[in-house]
């Protein structure tokens, strides 16, 4: 079977080129890494408290193109639509594995802004990953401890009783699941855009980073680096860095810092990894020409167990209920 067609990255840090006197991009290209399918179930991103500290005015949250025309000389951080998410996997792995997914048994037990922020992430991952892969029965439970982890950190608005309705009705239609995940998407990051809240957003996208890796690995099976999953897991150093940085503007604030923390010690492991540049021109989809260079990770075997073996450790303490042992699988 073929691999399926290659996608955006999940989250990456576009600076934008600032124009020249005649208004017109300078002659120095915009460099800009051409990568993959990130293949990481970007969170529904949720809002927070109202003591929460904003994000800088000079970045900003876009979905779609990047090479969409945006003010210099902002930084732009892109977030791909969820429909990019698991095609590659279903389209290589078959079916679906729901023991993989965290528990919905584990959700009334998040207590804190933070565990609840993270698990939000998760949970929404676990929801698009059903619902690729037509999960019908955890479509539903996954849907409505999402909307109950939403109420719970200001999101609402996002999920309501005509969504869940129109979900039920099309549970025998998988291609309408997908339509209805990624409305719901868009639904909870406009909402995210009105509030501007950092370190909610910063802990959802950490937990969709982190369940998107566990459920991608999940899938791997004997370590090739030229098979498509592998490399798409290396891949992720790209989309790892640029999270890190983006946890970085809220890493004082005290539920951010523990998971910056971790998250910048698997940065350190992708950090080994090698990279080899080659320089590319092409047209992006929407017709105009792109510069930049495309980069070309080469993961170890040795590097891939370890890096699994801490997303794992990280991913098992994270979705534990708060103060409790780790959660049992689904069955």
């Amino acid at each position: 079977m073929s691999p399926p067609a290659e996608h955006p990255s999940f989250v990456r840090r576009i600076k934008s080129v600032a124009p020249g006197p005649s208004g017109a991009s300078s002659l120095r290209p915009m460099v800009q890494r051409t990568i993959p399918l990130s293949l990481l179930a970007l969170a529904l991103c949720a809002c927070g408290g109202a003591g929460e500290e904003r994000k800088p005015d000079a970045e900003k949250l876009v979905i779609g193109d990047s090479t969409a025309a945006a003010p210099a000389p902002e930084a732009l951080y892109q977030m791909p639509t969820p429909n990019e998410l698991f095609a590659i996997v279903r389209g290589l792995a078959g079916e679906g594995r729901k023991r993989a997914m965290n528990p919905t048994t584990s959700a009334d037990r998040y207590a804190t802004l933070g565990g609840r922020a993270f698990n939000f992430g998760v949970y929404c991952t676990d929801l698009i990953y059903a619902s690729y892969f037509h999960l019908n029965v955890e479509v539903v439970r996954y849907y409505l401890t999402v909307k109950k982890l939403g109420d719970q950190l200001g999101m609402g608005t996002a999920f309501n009783e005509q969504d869940f309705v129109r979900l039920e009705r099309n549970l025998s239609k998988g291609d309408s699941l997908e339509i209805i995940s990624n409305e719901a998407y868009y639904k909870a990051y406009e909402r995210l855009q009105q509030e501007e809240m950092g370190p909610t957003l910063a802990l959802v996208l950490a937990g969709g980073w982190v369940e998107s890796m566990h459920l991608v690995m999940d899938h791997v099976g004997t370590f090739d680096p030229a098979a498509p999953l592998v490399k798409r897991v290396a891949e992720q150093k790209f989309s790892l860095e640029h999270l890190v940085e983006m946890m970085g503007v809220y890493g004082s604030d005290p539920n951010v810092a523990p998971v910056h923390e971790r998250m910048v010690r698997l940065r350190d492991l992708y950090d080994r990894v090698q990279v080899q540049r080659s320089a590319h021109a092409g047209k992006s989809a929407s017709g105009r020409m792109v510069l930049g260079d495309d980069l070309h990770v080469q993961l170890t075997a040795a590097q891939y167990d370890e890096i699994r073996a801490a997303v794992e450790a990280l991913r098992t303490e994270l979705v534990s209920p708060e103060g409790q042992v780790p959660a049992k699988p689904n069955a």
